[in-house]
């Protein structure tokens, strides 16, 4: 720091710069918050028969807080808040308008449904794996003379209707799943590594993996059934439908599939009834498509995460005994391991049934038993511990949800937000011109450098914000203003240390750098305590008050890191060009001090200095 401090002033000023203007062009900045942008606020609180209830565990508000967070992202508001305070559960949106649309979302009942899987879609296709499934699209059409407007959902449909062999299909149905799309194993009755603790059977072994389509799998019926094929035979069939489309190409097969994953759309929340069909969207991006929902999670009694005798995660569920209970999953159970065409083989000879939870597919087990005991039930698979534990949460909690019911929404003007937002503005910057001109006029060229100190501080600020899209709010700009203080103390008290030391018979050249060791312990100390202040409140407080606690803090640190690297070489910088000749342009008076004369240190008295009371200025 003594031997190369403009180096270390000019390398500081260019990284902090820098970083800002590579943050500007990349198009971040801070987010604002509910109170300066405006938007809508609902305070939600759990109610049972009309009544607001206090006796809700924790388990169970992260849970509706979870499911709360997924539907407001589905509304695709910008940084909403969604977070617990005591009894209630407080959901900002900034930017929203619809108040009814919102209460809608956020106060409805979370729905666990247990669904039939009917086809498995894959991941839709986007961007670049869009445009590439486009090029693949056109070109298999060409190759396989597709007429233009005749889909091969059309096709299969009307080669399967004039098959007398082939049950016809529907045609707007995607392909069927392909093999490996489960992981299918044998029933628990001979099975005991997959029995869970009391002799109960495994009717649930693995969850839906890879989508892709197996080297040979053909999704699209053949119009004669396997039994009668020859594996010998090289010809294939003649293709009845009217187009003339080879449906045995392999290229239809994956034609077929293609178009099903461009064409596929997700079922709107509005129109996910539970007697109709549904397309949903899986946590890992996978969508398929669900019969009419089988059983609901009323019937689910409870459900626990534990490690199975191979040492896998498990979830076992148990369910209520009844007719519209365990009685209804064993019956849509039955369908789906003989594969009936409302519950449909998926690979393996056995169907696959969707726990679905708010709309959202959390797994699809393979059914491997036709029939279970209500408390011996096992869902196995490549569980880990936070998904097995997940899933448990969800059965647990879909079946008895938290009842949610708004007990204040308002909605918050954009334009006095953006009036708060100015006036805080406004209020900073005429309070900060007047402390620097203060400055400027008392320390002169220190007040100078106490200006560029500030605007790194800011610039460091921004950068900060805006890369971790961070939320500001109304107490979280008087955080920043308060910490402008704090910043301007640091200053004067470095200022003040250099002015004693020159005082009490030191060079300005030598006092620049010594003065600073001994100002920065002081800072670091008046620092620390602001960080304390700062952390103790960010983490007792809720709401804005958090934020206010935050700037205050990440602006104090950065106090810290400006003064050391660049107030100090720069003031050392000063101090050992000419200007460090005329102390008087630091603001500090030395008329009455030998050896200086109008306030510049004459010649003679460069090296030595007599000084009053016996002291000298070397």
């Amino acid at each position: 720091m003594r031997q190369h401090p403009v180096r270390i002033m000019v390398a500081t000023m260019l990284v902090v710069y820098g970083l800002l203007f590579a943050t500007i062009l990349m198009g971040k900045s801070p987010k604002l918050g509910l109170d300066l942008q405006g938007g809508i606020s609902v305070n939600l609180q759990p109610v049972e028969k009309g009544k607001v209830i206090d006796n809700v565990s924790d388990e169970q508000f992260e849970q509706a807080i979870e499911i709360i967070r997924k539907r407001v992202d589905a509304l695709g508001v910008a940084e909403p808040e969604v977070s617990r305070q005591g009894n209630t559960i407080s959901v900002q949106l900034p930017g929203a308008k619809d108040q009814a649309e919102v209460l809608a979302v956020v106060g409805s009942t979370a729905q666990l449904e247990f669904r039939p899987v009917l086809a498995i879609v894959g991941k839709l296709p986007t961007g670049k794996d869009k445009t590439k499934a486009d090029e693949t699209v056109a070109r298999l059409r060409k190759e396989l003379a597709i007429p233009d407007g005749v889909t091969t959902a059309q096709v299969v449909a009307d080669e399967q209707a004039k098959s007398p062999t082939t049950p016809a299909v529907d045609p707007n149905a995607p392909a069927a799943a392909p093999a490996d799309a489960t992981v299918v194993t044998e029933p628990a009755s001979t099975d005991t590594t997959q029995a869970p603790s009391g002799g109960g059977r495994s009717f649930l072994a693995g969850r839906a993996a890879s989508q892709e389509t197996p080297p040979g799998a053909d999704p699209v019926p053949t119009s004669e059934p396997a039994t009668t094929a020859s594996p010998t035979t090289t010809i294939p069939p003649t293709p009845l439908n009217q187009w003339g489309v080879n449906v045995y190409d392999p290229k239809f097969a994956e034609l077929y599939q293609t178009e099903t994953q461009l064409a596929a759309e997700l079922t709107p929340t509005a129109e996910q009834t539970p007697e109709g069909e549904v397309t949903l969207k899986g946590e890992d991006g996978t969508v398929y498509k669900l019969g009419p929902v089988a059983v609901d999670g009323r019937a689910v009694k409870g459900a626990t995460a534990s490690l199975g005798q191979d040492g896998k995660w498990t979830v076992n569920p148990s369910f209520k005994a009844g007719v519209d209970n365990i009685d209804a999953f064993n019956a849509i159970a039955a369908k789906c391991y003989a594969g009936d065409p409302t519950c449909p083989d998926q690979g393996g000879g056995k169907g696959q049934l969707g726990i679905v939870l708010d709309g959202v597919v959390l797994s699809a087990p393979t059914i491997n038993t036709p029939s279970f005991a209500a408390d011996q039930i096992q869902i196995s698979g490549s569980f880990t511990k936070d998904e097995a534990e997940s899933l448990s949460v969800a059965l647990r909690y879909g079946s008895l949800p938290i009842q949610l019911e708004p007990q204040q929404a308002e909605t918050i003007s954009a334009t006095l937000g953006q009036g708060a937002l100015e006036a805080g503005i406004i209020a900073g910057l005429i309070g900060v011109l007047i402390v620097l001109s203060y400055l400027l006029l008392y320390y002169r060229l220190l007040g100078l450098l106490t200006a560029v100190s500030l605007s790194l501080s800011a610039s460091m600020l921004w950068v900060i914000m805006s890369n971790l899209q961070a939320t500001v709010t109304l107490a979280g700009v008087v955080g920043i203003v308060a910490s402008i203080g704090i910043s301007l103390d640091s200053s004067i008290v470095f200022y003040e240390s250099l002015k004693e030391d020159v005082r009490n018979g030191s060079s300005l050249r030598s006092s620049a750098d010594k003065s600073f060791t001994s100002a920065y312990s002081t800072i670091v100390k008046a620092d620390m305590a602001s960080l304390i202040g700062a952390g103790v409140l960010y983490w007792l407080a809720i709401g804005p008050v958090r934020g206010f606690a935050f700037y205050l803090g990440v602006a104090t640190l950065l106090d810290l890191f400006t003064a050391y690297f660049f107030l100090r070489p720069a003031v050392v910088v000063l101090a050992r060009s000419k200007f460090g000749e005329y102390p008087k342009r630091f603001g500090i008076p030395v008329d009455d001090l030998e050896g200086y004369t109008d306030g510049r240190i004459t010649p003679a008295a460069s090296k030595k200095v007599a000084m009053p009371a016996g002291k000298e200025l070397s």
